[in-house]
């Protein structure tokens, strides 16, 4: 029971904060950017949903989990220098018109959802 119980927290945990998403997605269909915090919680949903795949696979501390989280973390290091190389180009070539609080909250939200799918993405590997 315990091992469901972990998994239905982070998926009633995840949907909660996916109402907040739907804000984001209603900000920007009507052209305007959406406030820092909703992107980080849209993103902190995309991880609680990550979570609830990954905590069979997390729940023991073995070589396998270990594993996932080492090359997670190693792949995500250059998922996250292409995000910010395209942000440097995009305000290079003024494509990007973004306040610096609006960028790091663009920069925070895709390091956090890129680093959670890693890991699921390996899982399913591993």
């Amino acid at each position: 029971m315990k091992d469901k119980t972990g998994r239905i927290q982070f998926i009633v945990f995840g949907g909660l904060l996916l109402l907040f998403g739907v804000m984001v997605s209603d900000a920007i269909s009507e052209g305007v950017f959406p406030l820092g915090y909703d992107l980080i919680l849209l993103s902190v949903s995309v991880m609680a949903f990550c979570h609830a795949y990954l905590y069979p696979h997390f729940k023991e501390n073995d070589k396998r989990s270990k594993r996932i989280r080492e090359r997670g973390m190693f792949i995500s290091y250059f998922f996250i220098l292409g995000f910010m190389s395209l942000l440097m180009l995009g305000f290079k070539f003024h494509i990007i018109a973004l306040t610096g609080y609006q960028t790091v909250s663009v920069l925070a939200a895709l390091t956090i959802m890129t680093v959670f799918i890693n890991f699921v993405v390996l899982a399913k590997r591993y």
